[in-house]
């Protein structure tokens, strides 16, 4: 059985982390290798772990936090014949020193050698028994309070949509680590709170830092889940809010940008652009029950497991 270190930042409180963490989680489970999972802070901590483990391939989640794994520091594990991986946020912006490169888009077309396309790493979820039912529609987001996330605008389609049933919106947004201008919450929040204009729909915001069983629970205690971002014209990589969101298998609506892209083409649609939200309700999660099964656990670590597998082989 090979070892294989899984190497984080410490910052937790951060997107990029946050999906290493779920990688790490996933891949401990294998029964053919022993991944490791470390949140690492220097390079002298990394070379006491390799001396520890003595491992066969290192996968390292570097984007833009783990600036200290240098090309020097990874030819010289090289030297030590360690097959070194790099995960891919953002399919245009990334080094290319490492042995080969694993990329969080799961369809994404990968026409080199050294690119391999990876599944989404879900969070597993146990469905728990729901509060006794109400009269109120409850639709939630979450995510880091950017601007560019336009959690305005979400409340400005609730708001156009449900003008007499009751709603409850809850928007659950938390304080990024490395979020700069982007992050404006109390302009975020006056520009909601200005989108709701109808009696009937409650506004409820919320801002601590929760645990991944808390977040889940909050999203499955949703009759939809419904996030906004800005679009770019170019991949950007992917938004893991989905991740969470695909976990507890309520319906999910959002607006067409490239940062969904893995499931802006669900039939039915689940754009707001093409799709009134009690359609996509009424729905259910039907659109999005196959593309979610195929990202199970066992697929993930299948699929890390053959392309290390691959690389480990060319030495």
């Amino acid at each position: 059985m090979s070892t294989i270190l899984i190497i984080n930042s410490i910052e937790k409180q951060c997107g990029v982390h946050q999906y290493g963490l779920r990688v790490g989680n996933i891949l401990t489970q294998s029964d053919n290798n022993n991944f490791v999972y470390l949140e690492l802070d220097s390079v002298d901590e990394l070379k006491v772990s390799v001396d520890k483990y003595n491992p066969t391939s290192i996968i390292y989640n570097r984007c833009g936090v783990l600036q200290w794994v240098t090309p020097e520091l990874v030819d010289e594990f090289r030297q030590k014949q360690i097959c070194q991986f790099n995960l891919i946020h953002n399919a245009y912006n990334y080094e290319q020193f490492f042995d080969a490169y694993l990329h969080q888009h799961p369809y994404w077309n990968c026409d080199n050698e050294k690119d391999f396309a990876i599944p989404r790493p879900l969070p597993f979820y146990t469905k728990k028994s729901r509060k006794e039912e109400t009269n109120t529609i409850r639709i939630g987001s979450f995510g880091f309070g950017l601007i560019n996330k336009y959690y305005d605008e979400v409340c400005r389609v609730v708001n156009e949509q449900f003008t007499e049933e009751n709603v409850e919106l809850r928007l659950h947004l938390t304080h990024g680590t490395y979020a700069g201008s982007n992050q404006q919450p109390e302009r975020i929040f006056d520009a909601c709170r200005k989108n709701i204009t109808n009696p009937n729909i409650k506004l409820k915001i919320t801002t601590d830092f929760i645990s991944d069983e808390d977040l889940l629970d909050f999203l499955a205690g949703n009759d939809l889940n419904m996030f906004f971002y800005q679009h770019y014209s170019d991949y950007n990589g992917i938004s893991s809010v989905i991740d969470y969101a695909l976990a507890v298998e309520k319906p999910i609506a959002i607006n067409k940008t490239s940062m969904y892209s893995h499931i802006m083409d669900a039939t039915p649609s689940i754009c707001v652009e093409d799709n009134y939200l009690r359609d996509i309700i009424s729905n259910g999660f039907s659109p999005l029950k196959e593309r979610k099964d195929s990202w199970s656990r066992k697929n993930f670590i299948d699929t890390i497991e053959t392309v290390i597998k691959k690389i480990e082989d060319k030495k």
